[in-house]
């Protein structure tokens, strides 16, 4: 593997990461992102890293020479996978720094990158960047609607990668292209079944042979499936089952802003809707809302804040956020 930094600061990150996994420890220690808890640290073996990053290797025919881009950081597994992707296939690895926008002075094309959703669409806000044609795999954050046509546009070969920490980086992937109902597909060696609605992952390598995750999925053969939300953010409505990062990627489209979906006393639904809104948001119309949503899901109450805040790959913290609204004044919007 050759390596051409960009960003020298990374120099002794990557050859500290390199060091250790060149070691005899059988494993590697990984911190999880914390998006909907404590972040957890996970002790994966080597062997399991080696054959997720052959499956993507293989999957989207990656040899030796190539270009591979390095934009996240290496106390995530996504970017230590990027690395071991490097050294399995000898590819040549472009270290970049870890900002909002690690492409915009970049003079060369590459052949394979990895990135968080806040990289990959303020590259594509910018005017005077050109489309980049290389396989771009896009995760750490879901991506709405509006997102994912918005990255479609900079990125053809872009692709939104469905994993966690315990499973070695991404196991399903699906194309960004103009249609945001593409389902995820799931690479060789994973199947997928469900229980109580929540994904199951079957992979000889993880341990068991299975993972039982809190993703809500609809399943829609042995090898592809559409992703709901997690099971850990669902509430109920008027007796209906509300995931709201279903409804958020809708509201999407109307507010052209990231926003919150959470629960909210009421006397009539005795939860309803509620949707936190950032001050400069704008505030859809009733006739939108009827429009848009079932009785159960219409947002009845919002809530104006300075800021959502995420976790350090763009997830939105929500354990954080609703500590941060347990005091907040609601307002009717229905």
């Amino acid at each position: 593997m050759d390596i051409v930094y960009h960003d020298l600061s990374r120099m002794q990150e990557v050859k500290s990461f390199i060091e250790e996994w060149n070691n005899s420890q059988s494993y590697l220690e990984v911190k999880s992102s914390g998006s909907t808890g404590d972040p957890k640290i996970h002790r994966l073996s080597k062997a399991f890293l080696k054959k997720s990053a052959e499956r993507t290797l293989s999957y989207f025919n990656l040899t030796t020479g190539m270009k591979a881009g390095l934009c996240l950081s290496l106390s995530t597994i996504a970017g230590k996978m990027m690395v071991v992707r490097s050294i399995l296939a000898s590819l040549e690895l472009h270290v970049l720094p870890v900002n909002h926008n690690p492409l915009k002075n970049l003079t060369i094309d590459l052949d394979f990158n990895a990135m968080v959703p806040v990289q990959a669409l303020n590259y594509q806000r910018d005017e005077d960047t050109s489309p980049m044609n290389g396989i771009v795999l896009i995760g750490g954050a879901p991506l709405n609607e509006e997102q994912f046509e918005r990255i479609y546009k900079k990125f053809p070969q872009a692709y939104q990668t469905y994993g966690m920490t315990e499973t070695a980086s991404h196991i399903a992937l699906r194309k960004i292209t103009a249609d945001f109902n593409v389902p995820y597909r799931v690479l060789d060696g994973i199947n997928i079944s469900e229980k109580e609605g929540r994904l199951v992952i079957h992979c000889r390598e993880i341990e068991g042979g299975m993972l039982h995750t809190n993703d809500c999925a609809e399943i829609l053969d042995a090898r592809s499936f559409q992703l709901l939300g997690r099971s850990d953010f669902v509430f109920i409505s008027g007796g209906i089952k509300i995931h709201p990062e279903v409804l958020e990627n809708r509201l999407s489209n109307l507010i052209h802003q990231t926003c919150l979906v959470v629960p909210v006393p009421d006397d009539t639904w005795g939860t309803t809707v509620g949707l936190v809104l950032l001050k400069n948001s704008k505030i859809p119309s009733n006739m939108a809302l009827i429009s848009h949503f079932t009785t159960a899901e219409i947002p009845r109450k919002f809530t104006i804040v300075d800021e959502i805040l995420t976790t350090e790959n763009g997830k939105i913290d929500r354990p954080k956020m609703h500590l941060k609204l347990q005091n907040h004044e609601w307002q009717a919007l229905l």
